[in-house]
């Protein structure tokens, strides 16, 4: 059975007239023996079956070139353009109709398109959210007549519907995946530098590195500190001890003096 489409029935009627005018010709039973019976002027039969040979050859030809099969298509096409367009004019409302009942069915029709019924609109975007939303899940909550008269299309169109919605989720998940990380970038921008190509595409020049790793600047500037120190001690045990007499407050006056400018030139050297 023949899909319930304009261009299917279409394309069917025309290939089953096409059939019956392609078919051979032959005379009846009743004319043959009314032509046996004749006593004057009877045909043979060579000659009958030979007239009937060439004409049943160029209506073969004849078939060939008018009821191809491609210029029957053609035909089925351009009827299911023209019942779409009318189709379309009656969704928007402006086909043509004088009398009031008409606009109003005219109108109610276009309730319907632009309601519940939108999938049905000629040309209508079946990727979109809004359209794949008020697909019904079978046929039959549309149609139960059309489900009952035709089981395979309508188990068909429930298999198309359900695969349908499934990808509209998963790309409505995608969407939102995708704008998740879109705002996660945004965040993390200040972190980024215009430079990135220079120090490895990882732009992070602008993010302080820790510190406080073994091998690191602190663990550095650590050792160095304790090596100062070892040798600012070792200076200091060097230095001769203040004597005891009368000039014991100016000589560690001296030696105070001293080791406050030896610890600024050590630090002025830093």
């Amino acid at each position: 059975m023949a899909p319930p489409t304009i261009l299917a029935h279409k394309s069917s009627f025309l290939t089953a007239q096409t059939l019956q005018l392609s078919q051979t010709l032959a005379p009846s039973a009743a004319w043959r023996e009314s032509n046996s019976r004749a006593a004057e002027g009877a045909l043979s039969d060579r000659v009958v079956d030979e007239a009937l040979y060439r004409a049943n050859h160029t209506l073969q030809q004849h078939a060939r070139r008018v009821y191809a099969p491609q210029a029957s298509r053609h035909v089925a096409e351009q009827i299911e353009a023209l019942y779409l367009e009318a189709a379309e004019k009656a969704v928007r409302g402006d086909g043509g109709a004088g009398a009031g009942g008409e606009d109003d069915a005219a109108e109610s029709v276009g309730r319907e398109a632009d309601g519940e019924a939108r999938f049905l609109r000629v040309g209508a975007d079946f990727a979109s959210d809004e359209v794949i939303s008020t697909l019904p899940g079978t046929w039959d909550l549309h149609s139960p007549s059309q489900a009952e008269a035709n089981p395979p299309e309508a188990q068909r169109y429930a298999d198309l519907a359900s695969s349908l919605v499934s990808l509209a989720a998963r790309r409505k998940e995608a969407r939102d995946r995708l704008e998740r990380l879109r705002r996660m970038r945004d965040l993390l921008s200040p972190f980024t530098s215009a430079d990135a190509s220079e120090d490895g595409g990882t732009g992070l020049q602008k993010v302080q590195p820790n510190l406080v790793t073994r091998d690191g600047e602190i663990e550095k500037e650590l050792e160095r500190m304790r090596v100062l120190l070892v040798r600012v001690a070792a200076r200091v045990r060097q230095l001769p001890d203040p004597e005891r007499d009368s000039d014991g407050d100016a000589a560690m006056e001296d030696l105070d003096s001293m080791e406050q400018s030896k610890i600024e030139g050590l630090l002025h050297g830093l």
